[in-house]
């Protein structure tokens, strides 16, 4: 009898293991690296922040990032004006299982970049240099030594594709990753 109720114990644990697996997921994180230094050009924008937009569920939207930069300039002797406007290149996200894509919007002081007209960022002349300050006084424009300051793009994901053309709602898109660059040109005029 002993053995019977050992035998009917030792079945009833290893069934109730059998039905208690445990759940395991992993997840791996990618950082796009490279590295590059450069203190002899005119004009020199450095990304200080990547960018990485996570859907929310709750709200049916991508987050929106803050986007660090750094702006180095040289400073021309004599310059009487000087005039940094920034232009959207690309900002398109894809991903290879699908054509679906995102586009990311950039903001600068609340005005949207676009890729058809450059935003002025300082403008000496006309007394424009918010955020940016330290770039739009003559010591630093019309300098010899090279001055720095830095200011935020704001980041968002403006619209999605399903196929590339046509316009989805970001719920509708199946779930991916999508990757890409966003590029900016910077352009920076000395009057002298």
């Amino acid at each position: 009898m002993k053995k019977l109720v050992l035998a009917v114990c030792a079945a009833a644990f290893v069934c109730s293991n059998a039905l208690a697996d445990d759940i395991t997921a992993s997840a791996t994180a990618t950082w796009d690296a490279t590295a590059t230094k450069d203190t002899k050009s005119a004009l020199v924008v450095t990304p200080l922040k990547s960018l990485t937009f996570q859907y929310a569920e709750g709200i049916e939207a991508f987050n929106t990032q803050v986007g660090a930069f750094d702006v180095t300039i040289q400073g021309q002797s004599g310059a009487t004006d000087f005039v940094l406007t920034s232009q959207l290149v690309s900002n398109t996200l894809t991903r290879s299982n699908d054509a679906s894509t995102l586009d990311v919007g950039v903001a600068w002081n609340g005005s949207a970049l676009s890729k058809s007209t450059p935003t002025t960022m300082i403008d000496v002349q006309n007394n424009i240099s918010a955020g940016l300050d330290a770039l739009a006084v003559s010591s630093a424009y019309a300098g010899t030594e090279r001055s720095s300051a830095q200011g935020n793009f704001t980041f968002s994901i403006d619209s999605a594709t399903a196929d590339g053309t046509t316009p989805s709602e970001f719920k509708d898109l199946t779930d991916g990753y999508w990757s890409g660059d966003v590029k900016v040109q910077f352009t920076a005029v000395w009057t002298v």
